[in-house]
């Protein structure tokens, strides 16, 4: 009966830790837009790092969330829809998985 609860407890523990570790290997990028390529599903954005402003291009997914904040106004879309909306200048918060993929852009801008 021991035996049998150390084993559950260890598979309970172990999927805990899959779950922990794919949280870690996200990624989160900030930066501003410098160029969208709807055609291409591109976003081009500047980001700082270490005291230098590199780019950085990211190819939107038909699953990539949109979240756009325009004047305090929240709006929900994805894919390419969701790009349509994103001007150059504004700010973005960029979420991707290990592999780079993008998950979710947040976009905040003023009209």
């Amino acid at each position: 009966m021991m035996r049998a609860i150390a084993v559950v407890a260890l598979f309970v523990f172990a999927g805990s830790g899959v779950a922990a570790d794919q949280a870690v290997k996200n990624q989160m990028v900030k930066g501003t837009v410098k160029k969208v390529d709807a055609s291409k599903d591109l976003l081009v954005i500047n980001q700082k790092v270490k005291g230098e402003t590199v780019d950085r291009e990211l190819s939107i997914e038909t699953t990539t969330i949109f979240i756009v904040m325009i004047d305090g106004k929240k709006t929900e879309v994805a894919g390419r829809q969701g790009l349509e909306m994103v001007k150059e200048g504004a700010s973005v918060q960029v979420k991707c998985d290990k592999d780079v993929k993008v998950l979710s852009v947040t976009v905040s801008s003023k009209k």
